[in-house]
Order: structure tokens, then sequence, then C-alpha cells
């Protein structure tokens, strides 16, 4: 498989070298080129490499470019973020694929989220910090939109906020869920250095650096989630998460009821965030859930 990959490379820089003009390199076109794009040895002098180097690595040999060197190699060649993406695939650094920066939640992933409705459902990135989230998931714990932007990332929330605790039953093993996850996603990107100031902040909570220190790892499907709203009571969910195609740094999450008695609540909460009354309801968060729902379906 090594040699494919190694041969798949060469091709899709051929391709690439050859789409390429002199004159957008700030190159002079001349009148006996053979190629219609640039010549290997061009491609060298502009990514700063040895000629005979690239030549190999064109022609699928068993050479190993560092990320710096496939680096220079996009900028020679223009590529744009998924050609970059994929040459840094097929240069061995899967890790590489997203931007570790790229974060960015586009137009028509912020509306599949209010196509969902009334479906809790968000967008997070690799760290689990919470990007985007439609209005039913902005309620389903503490508001969402009432946390600081650093703040809203579902370990820090898992850990610091005692709402989230009573929300998630962290006494039922959610902690432990949540840090098992997380760290299956931390190995699959340990180069962001956006995971060194989360970790530092959560190694503060010594049940975290208990849970984080024991190795345990994986992501749980198919589960049932027991919640406990504040607005209408318990909710039996089971979450759903799928990889964006346009940015797989991103990871659409929904939570879909397995009870009839689970979709009336979702339904009834995205009513009152409609109609605008959610905040006067949180008053009635004081009552057992079964009374607080009946008087839901009364109003």
């Amino acid at each position: 498989m090594a040699q494919v990959r190694t041969e798949e490379l060469g091709r899709f820089l051929r391709s690439r070298r050859n789409r390429v003009r002199p004159c957008e390199v700030g190159l002079a076109a001349g009148t006996r080129r053979r190629v219609p794009g640039l010549r290997r040895e061009e491609v060298a002098v502009l990514a700063n490499i040895g000629t005979s180097w690239y030549t190999w690595l064109e022609q699928g040999r068993e050479v190993h470019p560092s990320e710096s060197v496939l680096e220079s190699i996009a900028e020679a060649l223009l590529l744009d973020r998924e050609e970059r993406a994929h040459l840094f695939l097929l240069g061995g650094y899967p890790d590489r694929v997203a931007n570790p920066g790229d974060s960015a939640v586009g137009e028509q992933m912020r509306t599949l989220l209010d196509e969902l409705l009334p479906l809790p459902a968000m967008v997070t990135d690799p760290r689990y910090t919470i990007l985007a989230f439609n209005s039913v998931e902005r309620y389903l714990a503490s508001d969402l939109e009432a946390l600081a932007p650093a703040d809203r990332n579902c370990a820090i929330q898992s850990f610091e906020s005692p709402e989230w605790a009573r929300t998630f039953h962290s006494d039922d093993g959610h902690r432990a869920q949540v840090v098992a996850k997380l760290r299956a996603s931390y190995a699959e990107s340990i180069d962001d250095p956006e995971w060194s100031p989360l970790l530092s902040r959560l190694r503060r909570n010594p049940e975290f650096c208990r849970l984080w220190d024991s190795g345990t790892v994986g992501r749980s499907v198919g589960r049932v989630k027991t919640i406990e709203n504040p607005y209408v009571g318990t909710l039996k969910l089971t979450m759903t998460t799928l990889i964006a195609q346009e940015n797989q740094r991103l990871t659409l999450s929904v939570y879909q009821p397995v009870d009839t008695v689970t979709r009336s609540r979702l339904e009834t909460l995205h009513g009152w965030i409609n109609d605008g009354s959610i905040e006067r309801r949180r008053e009635d968060g004081a009552q057992p859930s079964a009374e607080r729902h009946l008087r839901a379906i009364a109003d």
C-alpha cells in the first residue's frame, strides 16, 4: 500500500505541475517548452529542493518528504486547500489533512442545523469545542449563548459546570466517556497547538487527571443518554455523529429521541423557544419532571 500511495503522489504532482503556467509563478514562458506547465527543475527551484530528489518523488520512488518539503511544494504548485490536504494525505501526514486553525462553519452547515429542529444538533472541532448549534441544542443544558466562546467546550463544561453535571448525569459515567472520546480525538490531531491550553485547563481538575491518566480511549456508539433538561425534564436520546466532507475537522452531532415522550418534550422545548417564553419557563425548573411536562402540555 505504501508503494501505491507513493505512485499516486507522483501522478498527482505531475498533474498539478502541468497545470501551472510559468507566468503564474514569475517565470518567462519561452518558446521551446515541451511541457504544458512547469519543468521539474523549475518546481525544484521554486520549492528550494534538489531537482533529482523532486524527480524521484514524481516517479513514485520510496522517498519520504517532510511536512516542510510538502508545504514548499504546495506553495510552488499553487495548490488550494483541498489540494494541499490531498498532498499531505498522500505524503503520509493524515493529521495535516485540514489546517489546524481552520474551524469555520459554513452557511450550509448552519442551515442544516436549523433544518434538523426540533432535534438538538451542534458542530464541534476535534477538541469538542462547540462551534455552532441550533436553538434546541442551545437550551439542552445551560444557555450556550450565555457562555464565553472559550468556555463552549463539552469537556470544559462537563468538568466545570454544575449545571452540565446535573443535566448529563456526570455521576453515571458521563465524564469518563467524554475523556475517552477526547483522548481518541487527541491521537488523531496531536500536532494541533490548541490542545495544549485545553489540556492544561482541564488538568486543574483532579477527576479529569485520573480519567485521562487511566488511558481509556473509545467512542461509544448507540448508547442511550438520559438528559435532565432544566425546562421539560427527562430526555432519552441517542447521538449520531457525522464528519463534514468540506472540512474533516468538523463533526456534526445530532441527538435523536428514543421514545415518543422524548420527541414530544423536544417539540415542546422548541415551541417555547419560538414563542419567546423559554427564559420565563426556567422558573419551572424546581418542579418534578413529570409535573413540569404536564404543565407544558396544558399551556
